[in-house]
Order: structure tokens, then sequence, then C-alpha cells
């Protein structure tokens, strides 16, 4: 079927062109599309036509081993034209080359060129993000998946395992058929308290597809503030007194009250005598 329709053209990349010259006073014409398209997708490719001596028939046809011939473009025409068309890409489940046909026929004139295009299935994007990398045993790990499309724009998506794993793959929770609101999708599991310490799994499973991201669990304790030491990087031994700065701070910024005790240190050196000094 004959594509009539101009629409907009998302991320082309000019990869590929046909053309057929014949002297000068000969028609011209050139058929640009990508090398690479993605299956199932709104493709788009663009006709020239230059110099026609009569009214020519430009035909754009993929030619698939499997499905034969499907004609994408018939336009005919006896003055010069560039238009851009759409058409649906074949659905494929994997990688697959096939050739697209340029024609172009009229009483005089008969031309025909053949290229290869590569029609390919993009997986999705998902990822996988938990509020923090450290829980502690008996802490709730929240965290949400989120899936993009190849153009990386956000979408619902329908998962059908996602799953918790210890740090002996033991699977200690998971939720199944289960799709994302508003493009994502956000859980959250409660840590048992004398759980084991290691490097705990979250998987999420769409279709044969699995995407995965670790999280540690560990006993710690936030530290209440910090502190920083500034000395001078070389100091003299014939300097009197040594200029030491500690600033100890709370996590929300205020300074700590207190006391502060520092301690200086030498590293011994030895020390080897003259030859004179041993006698």
């Amino acid at each position: 079927m004959a594509v009539r329709e101009i629409c907009v053209w998302r991320g082309l990349i000019l990869a590929l062109f046909l053309f057929a010259v014949d002297g000068q006073k000969r028609p011209l014409f050139m058929v640009t599309f990508p090398a690479v398209i993605e299956s199932g997708s709104d493709a788009k490719l663009c006709a020239s036509l230059l110099k026609p001596q009569e009214s020519l028939t430009m035909t754009v046809s993929l030619l698939d081993d499997e499905h034969g011939m499907t004609q994408l473009v018939e336009q005919v025409s006896s003055k010069p034209f560039h238009s851009c068309f759409c058409f649906q890409a074949p659905q494929v489940d994997k990688e697959s080359v096939q050739m697209l046909k340029v024609e172009v026929q009229g009483k005089v004139f008969r031309a025909t060129e053949e290229r290869k295009v590569m029609f390919r299935r993009y997986l999705p994007l998902t990822f996988i993000q938990t509020d923090k990398p450290i829980y502690n045993p008996g802490q709730t790990v929240n965290f949400r998946v989120v899936t993009m499309d190849a153009k990386f724009l956000p979408l619902d998506q329908m998962y059908n395992l996602v799953v918790v794993e210890d740090n002996q793959n033991n699977r200690i929770g998971q939720w199944t058929n289960i799709s994302s609101t508003d493009w994502i999708l956000q859980l959250s599991h409660e840590l048992n308290p004398e759980a084991q310490l290691g490097m705990y799994t979250l998987k999420a499973f769409i279709g044969e597809q699995m995407i995965s991201q670790v999280f540690e669990v560990k006993k710690y304790v936030l530290p209440k503030f910090d502190v920083t030491v500034n000395t001078p990087q070389m100091y003299s031994v014939g300097d009197v007194g040594l200029k030491v700065e500690a600033c100890a701070k709370y996590t929300y910024g205020q300074p700590v009250p207190g006391e502060a005790l520092v301690e200086v240190c030498r590293e011994p050196f030895s020390y080897i005598m003259a030859p004179d000094e041993q006698r």
C-alpha cells in the first residue's frame, strides 16, 4: 500500500543513499533512510527526483525472504520533487537484514537500485534504585523500578516477577505480575532484625529479561558529628609552638561544644654513627 502522508522525522540518521545517474540529460533520483530501524516503529524515508523528462513512477518496496515484497511508497510525477514518507517498520524478534528496492520507471527511462537495511528490536531500559546503599538489620528497604523506551521516555510496564534475595541467594520477598503506576513501580521490604550481613540483590523480570541491583546489610551507626584537623604540612624543630586547628560540626552544620585533645608525635629515625665516632 502506498504511503501518502508526510510525518515528523524523529531521530533519523542519514546513513544510506540510493542514486542513479545516466548522462546529464537523464533523470536523477535519490532515496535516504536509516541504516538501522527499530522494530515496529514509525520509520521514515525521503525521496528526491530531478530532471524528469517524462511522467515517472517511483516505487520503494521492502524485500523480505520470509514475507515477500511490501510496497512502502509509490509516487508519480513529471516534475522534480523532494518528499518524506512514513511507514510501519516490520516486527522482528531479533536482527533482520532486508533489502530496500527503489524502482523509477517511465515510457523511456527505467532504473532499479537495492540497498540493505537492518531492523532491530530494542529492549526497554529498566533501572532499580534504592533509597540508600546500606541498611541495618530490621530496617525497611524502599526501592523503585523505572522502565524507559528506546527514546528514554518512561512508560508503564508489567513486571512478571520482582524478588529480593539475601546474601545466600535465598528468596526472602517477591511480587508477581505487578505493574508500574504513573511510570514508577514503588515497593518496600522490611528486613528481619536478625538478617544476615552481606550483599543482597533486587531483581525485576520482564519476560526473559532480568534486571538486578545490589544493596548491603550491615550493622553501623551514623556519626553524630564530624571532626576535621588542619595542621601545617612541614614543621621545623626550631620553631616555637605548633598551630593546630580542630573543628567539630554536627551533621546539620552547627558547631560542637567541648574540648579537643591533640597529641603530636614524631616518628623515630635511625642514627648511623660516623666511622670516627665508632672508635
